[in-house]
């Protein structure tokens, strides 16, 4: 019998505040592993410095959250940023022989990321749910999440671990708003793109890393709600109300040899990904190109080698015709179309 556990970590008063972003996940969590009969285990810390100011034994500030729901009497102390280090939780898993965790908590960035590296590092099974983890930074939680991967983890949001489904909406002003992607994870690690060459298209090496801001983050949620209002359709997914995927379709038609409209932004939030999400909001966005009288969706598409791979999975090619307005945007884009009606 594979026993599974959930590990709430550090989710006491003296964590950063952004813990109210995700607590009531965490309990969401928890009630979905109570009903999968999981054991469900909290992870304290104690700070043994001397003229420690946070996480001090016996105060208030050492003690869990009021908001968290506690479920059992499986509350261990750690002293270390590895959970393992302490004995009794150590001989806790092996008694019960629990060989796979779902982790939740804080802080990302330190001992989230010490107890997973040293589990995973032991041979357990360590899913990470991406959506009930946080960070006093959380500009590195792109980073973080894809560090958990790296080592073996794997990554994925409490509706997947729960199997729950996601919607699928219209975007307007009473769904979408300028805070709307406070949450969205826009990261992606390059290392080659396609270039075009005198040999034709070829791979070249290009490393670097797109991250976008909380205020990145804003400054595109006012775009869209701009455009929506005004001369572009857009559709979303959400994760209850979270918004975790967008895309966005002009209503301009334009081209000589065939009626085209603009695909204007495609994007899934990191975690989300490779679970079918781009694939529906693509289908979506090419019936309402076809409620547009369209014959092709436009794509200035990225010239990652990952993003080139995922176009053309959903039957993109190469245009035909070139708008030389949205290619001299992004020069280095590869202008791509989707024939809505097949050959």
């Amino acid at each position: 019998m594979n026993i599974k556990a959930l590990v709430v970590i550090d989710i006491q008063n003296d964590i950063t505040k952004n813990y109210r972003k995700i607590i009531d996940r965490i309990n969401q969590a928890i009630d979905w592993a109570v009903a999968e009969n999981m054991q469900i285990i909290y992870i304290k810390h104690n700070n043994l410095s001397a003229g420690t100011r946070t996480f001090k034994p016996d105060t208030k500030g050492a003690e869990l959250v009021p908001e968290l729901k506690i479920v059992s009497d499986h509350i261990f102390v750690k002293t270390k940023s590895n959970a393992l280090t302490n004995e009794e939780f150590a001989e806790f898993i092996r008694t019960k022989d629990i060989r796979e965790f779902y982790i939740t908590g804080a802080d990302a960035t330190g001992c989230v990321k010490s107890t997973c590296f040293n589990m995973t590092k032991a041979g357990y099974d360590v899913h990470v749910i991406s959506d009930c983890v946080t960070s006093y930074d959380l500009k590195k939680m792109p980073e973080i999440l894809a560090y958990y991967a790296e080592k073996g983890c794997e990554v994925k949001s409490l509706a997947f671990y729960m199997g729950i489904k996601y919607q699928y909406r219209r975007l307007d002003s009473n769904n979408f708003t300028g805070h709307s992607l406070d949450d969205f994870v826009r990261h992606q690690t390059v290392t080659e793109c396609w270039r075009k060459t005198d040999n034709g298209w070829e791979l070249v090496p290009n490393v670097f890393e797109e991250n976008w801001s909380q205020e990145q983050c804003r400054k595109m949620a006012e775009e869209i709600l701009h455009n929506i209002n005004l001369d572009q359709t857009g559709f979303g997914t959400f994760d209850g109300e979270r918004l975790i995927g967008f895309a966005t379709v002009s209503h301009r038609i334009f081209g000589v040899t065939a009626k085209y409209v603009q695909l204007v932004c495609f994007q899934v939030s990191e975690e989300y990904r490779r679970q079918g999400i781009g694939r529906k909001l693509f289908s979506m966005v090419c019936e309402e190109a076809r409620q547009l009288c369209a014959d092709k969706l436009y794509i200035s598409a990225h010239s990652s080698k990952e993003s080139q791979a995922a176009y053309r999975a959903l039957g993109c090619t190469p245009a035909e015709e070139i708008n030389e307005e949205l290619a001299a945007e992004e020069p280095f884009d590869v202008q791509m179309e989707y024939r809505l009606y097949g050959i």
